[in-house]
């Protein structure tokens, strides 16, 4: 396999499983390829050339490193390099906005979903603006829905456990709409878990810190038996990951027992 600075991090993991740990090796923030979830939200989404530029290496050593292990290796990357001044210009431009700036970080540590809040101030946000958040981890279902939407994006990572995503109007932006899941009264939902019979898995994950939550349904539906339901006893209905699981075609029930107890059903 030809490798160069376009191609995607999942083609190489499924050409060349030790690509992981090499590309693990690089920095600490692609151990996250290690966790197979994770793997599968991050690694079509990202570039050699948009790997090294997170990890803070040069095109060059990232491809040198593929090398190593067998790939053989386009190092013609100039056009990406210019792709890469291309992103420095963009945010100077972006600099060069109004910025609202939003530090979701408070909110993850109480282990409260800032999805709602973020929304609810893009709607308001004007068109010469560009809309900064501030997290600990990259926010990859926030940014596949306004991307979707019409914003475009662009991540920064200025500081250790500090992650800035910016985003700014680029195109129509349609109305709101979160993918639908069924609310329904105690008796229905306890009458779906009974059909299900001993075929449930439980996974309680209130009391976890963000994004612990979502990791943990989205591995446990990684291994969802056929003909079986995941019940997810949760603080809240979670907004982020309710795109990812709608992507993988599952059915999702819910029934909110008070106000930091919600019981979510999935199935296939």
């Amino acid at each position: 396999m030809i490798v160069n600075a376009q191609t995607k991090i999942s083609k190489l993991i499924n050409e060349n499983p030790k690509a992981i740990d090499v590309i693990a090796s690089i920095n600490k923030h692609f151990k996250k390829l290690k966790n197979p979830v994770l793997r599968k939200l991050l690694a079509p989404r990202v570039s050699v050339a948009e790997a090294a530029r997170i990890g803070g290496a040069t095109v060059e050593e990232f491809l040198n490193r593929l090398k190593s292990i067998g790939f053989e290796v386009d190092y013609s990357f100039k056009n990406t390099e210019m792709n890469e001044a291309g992103t420095e210009n963009k945010m100077e431009e972006i600099n060069k906005r109004k910025l609202v700036s939003m530090d979701v970080r408070p909110d993850i540590e109480r282990g409260e979903d800032p999805f709602k809040l973020i929304m609810g101030l893009i709607k308001t946000l004007p068109d010469d603006s560009v809309l900064e958040i501030i997290n600990i981890f990259e926010p990859i279902p926030l940014i596949s829905h306004l991307n979707d939407k019409g914003y475009s994006s662009l991540t920064e990572r200025p500081e250790e456990n500090v992650v800035n995503t910016y985003f700014w109007k680029t195109g129509e932006v349609k109305a709101d709409k979160l993918p639908d899941i069924e609310e329904v009264e105690e008796p229905t939902f306890e009458e779906k878990l009974e059909f299900f019979g001993d075929k449930i898995i439980t996974l309680d994950v209130r009391g976890l810190e963000m994004p612990e939550p979502m990791m943990n349904v989205l591995i446990e539906t990684e291994k969802l038996p056929e003909g079986y339901g995941l019940y997810v006893h949760h603080q809240r209905i979670p907004q982020y990951l309710l795109p990812e699981l709608k992507m993988r075609g599952l059915n999702i029930l819910h029934y909110k027992e008070d106000e930091n107890n919600v019981k979510l059903l999935i199935h296939k």
